[in-house]
């Protein structure tokens, strides 16, 4: 595997394609992803969320900014991930 291919995989899960999409794209076995701690898996998934993260940041700044759809789809996305507390 080389930089150029986790590139591509990263890049293109980014754009949200299935994983055999990505496989096909950056000419990779899917294969190479069936073990979740595979260079491939990692920048798969990688790529997914910092795709997420970059929508969820401009989601929040309008939010910020008075947008209400904004606040309250910023709201919806807290409450689904919210961090469960271990209780002492």
């Amino acid at each position: 595997m080389n930089t150029k291919q986790i590139e591509t995989i990263e890049q293109n899960a980014s754009l949200q394609f299935s994983l055999d999409e990505v496989a096909l794209i950056a000419d990779v076995a899917k294969s190479a992803f069936e073990d979740n701690e595979s260079k491939e898996s990692r920048a798969y998934l990688k790529g997914r969320l910092k795709a997420q993260a970059e929508v969820r940041m401009s989601i929040l700044e309008m939010a910020k900014q008075g947008n209400a759809p904004a606040q309250k789809q910023f709201l919806d996305m807290a409450k689904e991930s919210e961090i469960e507390l271990e209780e002492d």
